[in-house]
């Protein structure tokens, strides 16, 4: 853990320096950022080892916890209000952030489809959960929403043939960005089902990030992250292990990446 002593520093000093780097992560997938700077970190462990998974905490004073320990390949994460969503294989596991408390918030048994390989999750801003499942990464994966009340359905099942393998989500109003692992981005219309391909070529396609009318992009395969600026895509980083599902920080200045292979977590400047 040689640079967890840099962790004494406030986040907002921290910040302050470019591509920053922390190591000694078990494969960790996810990451986000909360209001009050707060870093949440998905830990998947050793790949199909049950109990080895965990959410790893960050708090603004630099203190690195267990959040949540004993889950099995923990992945994508979105909080609202107080509650930690996260993908856990097959189902998706509600963590209380103030004492870590969990449980199941969606079993296996709960989807229209079983699922394969739930991977990333988005949150409206009535508390609808996206999900998506990669399926085998080449043709069986879907899209499911969750409501609060706790029912689960397809989203854009009619769109199977076009999206087949989806990864990174986000969510923003009507409209739903999905990443597919193949290398396409596309952007869903969620009240008429209509999908529309933004641009191609993120092979390995992994999270989606957005600063105004800028997508962040991550190519787990490839080792990059792209932007895509009104149809642009230029390559901003490469070098990773395996770049995983990105976040930006709360105050939009720096993306967090965490590299799967490699262990680490970057805060890269995008100023």
């Amino acid at each position: 853990m040689r640079l967890f002593a840099a962790f004494i520093l406030t986040f907002s000093t921290l910040f302050a320096f470019a591509d920053t780097v922390y190591d000694d992560f078990q494969m960790p997938e996810s990451v986000l950022q909360g209001n009050d700077g707060t870093i949440y970190i998905s830990e998947i462990g050793e790949r199909d080892v049950d109990g080895d998974g965990k959410i790893t905490k960050i708090d603004p004073q630099g203190n690195r916890t267990t959040l949540a320990q004993g889950l099995y390949d923990p992945k994508g994460l979105v909080l609202f209000k107080d509650k930690l969503f996260v993908t856990d294989r097959d189902v998706v596991i509600e963590v209380n952030t103030i004492d870590g408390a969990y449980g199941v918030y969606a079993g296996t048994m709960s989807f229209p489809k079983s699922p394969v390989f739930l991977n990333d999750i988005d949150v409206d801003e009535k508390g609808n959960l996206f999900v998506s499942d990669s399926g085998d990464f080449k043709s069986t994966g879907f899209v499911f929403k969750i409501t609060p009340a706790g029912e689960v359905s397809l989203v854009l099942e009619d769109q199977s043939d076009v999206i087949k393998a989806p990864n990174g989500l986000l969510v923003d109003g009507d409209k739903l960005f999905i990443l597919d692992w193949g290398g396409e981005f596309f952007k869903a219309n969620l009240k008429t089902n209509k999908v529309k391909k933004i641009a191609e070529g993120f092979t390995g396609g992994d999270g989606i990030a957005k600063n105004g009318k800028t997508f962040y992009l991550s190519s787990w395969l490839e080792g990059k992250i792209y932007t895509v600026d009104k149809g642009k895509v230029t390559v901003i980083k490469d070098g990773y292990e395996a770049a995983a599902d990105i976040a930006l920080s709360k105050n939009k200045d720096k993306l967090l990446v965490p590299d799967m292979k490699a262990g680490t977590l970057t805060i890269m400047d995008i100023k």
